[in-house]
C-alpha cells in the first residue's frame, strides 16, 4: 500500500487532501489553541517551528506508510486534520485522530470528514477495526464516535493516559 496514491477525498462540502509543508499555519493554529487542545495531553505549540517539525514528521510517516494525515478543507480554507495512524503489526487495526478549529465546530464538518475516512480504512486499507482514543470529558468527540457506530470499551485502558476512553468500530459485513 502506498499512502501517497490515496491522499485526496472529496465529499459534498469538503476536500480532504494530503498535508504538506505549506500547512504550517493551520497546524500551528490547531496545536496552539487551548480550546482544540483542551482534552489532549501535550503542551501548546509556542511557535511555527513546532508546526513545521510536526508536518515533516507526518510527511515522513506517509512516505513510510506508517500513517496518513489529511488536511480538512472547507470553503477552500484549511480548518482541521484527520488521520489514520498507530497501525497494528498485522495492519488490520488503526487509530483515527482528528482536530478542528473552534470556528468550525458544530457544523457537521467532522462527521462529514470521518465517514469517508472510515470507508477508506475499511475498503482501501482493508482494516478490520478502527479505534479512537478520546478524553472521557470530551463529550462532543464521544458523541461523534457514537453517531458513527463506534462502540465504547470501558474495560480497555490507554496506558499513560488514564482519562482517555477507547472506542472502536468493526468493518461492516
Amino acid at each position: 500500500m502506498n499512502f501517497r496514491e490515496y491522499l485526496k477525498i472529496e465529499t459534498d462540502r469538503l476536500v480532504l487532501r494530503q498535508i504538506n509543508v505549506q500547512d504550517i499555519e493551520v497546524i500551528y493554529k490547531l496545536r496552539s489553541n487551548s480550546i482544540v487542545c483542551k482534552f489532549i495531553s501535550r503542551p501548546l505549540y509556542q511557535d511555527r517551528a513546532e508546526a513545521k517539525a510536526q508536518i515533516e514528521k507526518l510527511l515522513q510517516q506517509i512516505s513510510e506508510n506508517a500513517s496518513i494525515t489529511w488536511i480538512i478543507m472547507y470553503n477552500n480554507k484549511s480548518v482541521g486534520t484527520i488521520c489514520l495512524w498507530n497501525f497494528s503489526n498485522d495492519r488490520k487495526t488503526a487509530e483515527v485522530g482528528y482536530d478542528l478549529l473552534p470556528k468550525y465546530h458544530n457544523k457537521g464538518i467532522m462527521t462529514e470528514a470521518l465517514q469517508p475516512v472510515l470507508k477508506f480504512g475499511f475498503n482501501v486499507l482493508q482494516l478490520n477495526t478502527i479505534e479512537a482514543y478520546t478524553h472521557s470529558d470530551n463529550i462532543n468527540s464521544r458523541r461523534l464516535l457514537e453517531r458513527q457506530g463506534f462502540i465504547f470499551w470501558p474495560e480497555k485502558k490507554d496506558e499513560g493516559f488514564p482519562l482517555n476512553v477507547i472506542y472502536s468500530i468493526k468493518k461492516p459485513l
